[in-house]
């Protein structure tokens, strides 16, 4: 068996610290095909049905997988995967890790177990941890033999207790015990190794934890690869960082993965600054990336630090020595190693499907629940860390889950095809059945996209409904889909991320009876150069976050995050905690959409308590988004002095009224207020002015009825609405700027006898709105009359308040 091995081999999560020591294997050694024997001892709860599935003699493989290190196939005859997470060194025996047996499960309704029966593993599924993990599991490898041995264990059933299956109650019952298990190398697959010579530029991922934040030292620089042999395994690794002397360190490559190895190698020795692995003090370790499907393209993989040293005594408290400080001045969790490459073609983004209803062929013995469109979209998403496309999602479909981040999307070096894995997309009975896609032929084979001499791009597929890992099944089939039109969407309209933003979730689950709001604010800030978040839920949260909460903005500005484990609302000594859905403190992601509206992943908040250090569920958030923004409606401004006109009056005192006259609308503080009418100044006759309210939209407003717009003591006029009561006065605002007012009645007020007339009746009342400021404000030319006076003539030695005012004899409005 021989293949080339250009592969995505990357982690979807970072590891944790492992009791490993470095291998003296590689992985790829381990690839090609095995014989798995055990003794297997059925127990008398094993039904047909379980001994048809589980095998202690069948054919097994190990290769290389998309998300982690590399998979076993046929583990004791099961058809689904086994992730090997690690692999490493324990005294001196070469090891495979395995961090949980059950996920993903290996048979449906069925879970692996320790020799004892006692489910260590944990079962996972949809979405969460139905019982506890207690792994990791470690196989014993002997590469020279050709063989791994792993412990006993026992495949169980697990019957939850009232649907806790943490419960004391839960049923875990034994159905067959593995004894004597190993695994035989019957034929070994070739990896043939490319020479990789060549000048990289290594770009440390941008994810919140990627690398550390403030560091001096560069996340972006290059390594030359200067080749030693002539079997392209052995080469000089020149690392050229600004700012600092190049290093050399010695590389292999096997075909899958390149190694730098360093041991006291320092990057800046004057001041103690040394390669360091991402955890623990050592000097000593590897820097490894794994090749990607692109030639010439690779991701980090367990990443490296920078560790700075300083001069101390040993442990035996005598000898001088360097040991590390606790001082990281850098590190990288992921990133990715490429050649130079002048072509900046995106493949990413959202694709347009459509069909003529002709070429759709939905078979009868469809039971997908699916209503096969002739329209629909699907996405394609770039990841930077492993240097691959991935479909995650298709006909509205979230394909993330069950493909373990998407279906690979293969572009042609010509660009002018490409292809989309077959997978996995919809779940129809949990574990059991599944919607999948096929290529034309109903295989398992890459669906492909082929463009004409014009650039159309078009595909055929078929759907159809299987078994987990099952062959395809022509009986089972959905939908065929023959010359499907594909072509790229617009790229998403451009998103300012800065600024006041609306979230709203379509589901809120709260946990602790309290009421949480299904829509709320969140500010962005930018903080001199650094986005924070510094306002949630109408909280402002800089005080509880040092100044915000870390917000990072995708270099394309088509995405975000936000970090979680901060306080973003509660006072002492219960504070709301942010985490991502799982409660864990991955970042919150933000992803704008095509429509403008931004997808916001889910939220979980916890109920933290200062004095007890105790945390507890508080709501969950699902189903978030950002709407997209709506042309901004400039709503009518009311405020200013307006020129009011009445069609008729009627009187009832015997009075002269003026048709015409000014009022001014001003805004204090929290009010809007009437602060002059009838060309008078009102505010000491209403304590401020009569209040003004205007309607959310701005098209009308109220003015409240029963206060005072006119007159002198002791007789004042008092304003009502039409009918002489105390129902507000409705103001509507037109399109051509002005102003309609509903009919109005003003009485006639005795301070001292608290006795009310009949003064005036306004009909068909509207205003124009005057210009602003006194330069020039010229209403109509009187005669020259030098001096300052007020609308009835009188002569005012200062203006103090605003109004109408004769001034040199020309009528002028002062704000």
């Amino acid at each position: 068996m021989k293949k080339f091995y250009f592969y995505a081999l990357f982690a979807s999560l970072m590891l944790l610290a492992l009791p490993l020591q470095a291998q003296n294997f590689t992985i790829d050694q381990l690839f090609g095909k095995w014989h798995f024997t055990a003794d297997v001892d059925f127990t008398d709860a094993a039904t047909q049905a379980h001994k048809d599935v589980l095998s202690g003699d069948c054919e097994a493989t190990i290769s290389a997988d998309v998300t982690y290190i590399a998979k076993i196939v046929g583990f004791a005859g099961s058809s689904a995967q086994q992730n090997i997470n690690m692999i490493g060194a324990k005294n001196g025996q070469d090891m495979l890790k395995i961090n949980n047996l059950n996920s993903p499960a290996l048979w449906s309704g069925l879970c692996l177990a320790n020799k004892d029966g006692e489910n260590p593993y944990g079962i996972f599924a949809d979405g969460e941890w139905k019982t506890k993990s207690y792994g990791p599991v470690y196989y014993n490898v002997y590469v020279e033999e050709g063989l791994i041995t792993i412990p006993d264990f026992t495949v169980v059933t697990v019957t939850p207790y009232n649907g806790d299956p943490n419960s004391e109650n839960t049923v875990v019952t034994v159905v067959a015990r593995y004894s004597n298990v190993k695994m035989t190398l019957v034929e070994a697959e070739t990896v043939e190794v490319a020479d990789i010579s060549g000048c990289y530029n290594f770009k440390a991922g941008e994810g919140t934890y990627s690398t550390m934040e403030g560091s001096e030292i560069p996340t972006e620089f290059t390594i030359d690869f200067v080749k030693k042999a002539d079997d392209n395994k052995a080469y000089d690794a020149t690392i050229a960082i600004e700012g600092f002397n190049n290093v050399t360190l010695p590389a292999t490559f096997n075909g899958v993965s390149i190694v730098l190895s360093y041991k006291d190698t320092y990057l800046d020795e004057a001041n103690g600054i040394r390669f360091a692995p991402m955890y623990g003090s050592s000097k000593e370790g590897n820097i490894e990336f794994k090749a990607t499907e692109k030639e010439g393209n690779f991701t980090l993989y367990g990443g490296f630090a920078f560790a700075g040293d300083v001069m101390g005594k040993a442990q035996d408290g005598v000898t001088d020595s360097l040991y590390v400080n606790g001082k990281y001045y850098q590190w990288y969790t992921d990133g990715s190693l490429k050649l130079p490459v002048t072509s900046d073609v995106k493949w990413d983004g959202v694709y347009n499907v459509t069909i003529n209803p002709e070429n759709l062929v939905v078979f009868d013995t469809d039971a997908s629940g699916i209503d096969w469109p002739t329209e629909f979209q699907f996405e394609v998403v770039y990841s930077e860390a492993a240097d691959i496309y991935l479909v995650t999602k298709f006909m509205d479909l979230d394909l993330v889950a069950l493909n373990y981040g998407g279906l690979l999307f293969n572009v042609a070096e010509d660009g002018k095809s490409a292809t989309i894995n077959s997978g996995y997309l919809k779940t129809i009975v949990a574990g059991e059945s599944y919607v999948r896609l096929f290529d034309e032929n109903l295989s398992t084979n890459p669906i492909v996209i082929n463009a004409d001499e014009n650039g159309t791009m078009t595909m055929n597929f078929v759907t159809g409904t299987s078994a987990y890992g099952a062959e395809p099944d022509p009986t089972g089939l959905s939908a065929y889909y023959v010359d499907a039109v594909v072509e790229k969407a617009a790229e998403a309209p451009a998103f300012n991320w800065f600024g006041t933003h609306t979230l709203k979730a379509a589901n809120v689950m709260p946990f602790d009876g309290k009421e949480y709001p299904a829509e709320f604010t969140m500010t962005v800030t930018d903080y001199n150069g650094t986005a924070l978040v510094t306002e949630f839920m109408g909280k402002d949260i800089t005080a509880l976050n040092y100044g915000g909460i870390l917000f990072t903005i995708a270099e394309d500005g088509m995405s975000a995050e936000m970090k979680t484990g901060g306080y973003v609302g509660g006072s002492y000594p219960d504070y709301l905690k942010i985490y991502d859905l799982n409660g864990q403190v991955s970042p919150i992601k933000f992803t704008l959409k095509e429509d403008g509206s931004v997808a916001v992943s889910n939220i979980y908040l916890k109920s933290f308590n200062y004095d007890t250090n105790a945390e507890t569920p508080a709501v969950y958030y699902s189903d978030v988004t950002i709407p997209a923004a709506t042309e901004e409606v400039v709503k009518f401004d009311w405020l200013g002095t307006w020129e009011v006109t009445a069609s008729e009056t009627d009187v009832y005192n015997g009075k002269e009224y003026a048709k015409k006259f000014y009022m001014t609308i001003e805004q204090s503080g929290d009010y809007t207020l009437v602060t002059q009418f009838m060309s008078k100044d009102i505010t000491s006759l209403n304590y401020g002015g009569v209040l003004f309210t205007i309607a959310e939209d701005g098209a009308s407003a109220e003015m409240n009825a029963g206060g005072f717009v006119g007159g002198s003591y002791p007789d004042y006029l008092k304003m009502y609405d039409l009918n002489a009561t105390t129902s507000p006065i409705a103001f509507t605002a037109n399109e051509d700027g002005s102003i309609s007012i509903a009919n109005f009645y003003l009485k006639e007020y005795n301070w001292d006898t608290k006795e009310e007339t009949g003064a005036v009746f306004y009909k068909g009342v509207s205003a124009t709105k005057c210009p602003t400021g006194i330069e020039d404000m010229v209403v109509e030319e009187n005669e020259a009359v030098k001096g300052v006076y007020d609308m009835h003539g009188r002569r005012v030695e200062a203006i103090t308040a605003p109004g109408i005012y004769i001034v040199n004899g020309k009528k002028v409005l002062v704000k």
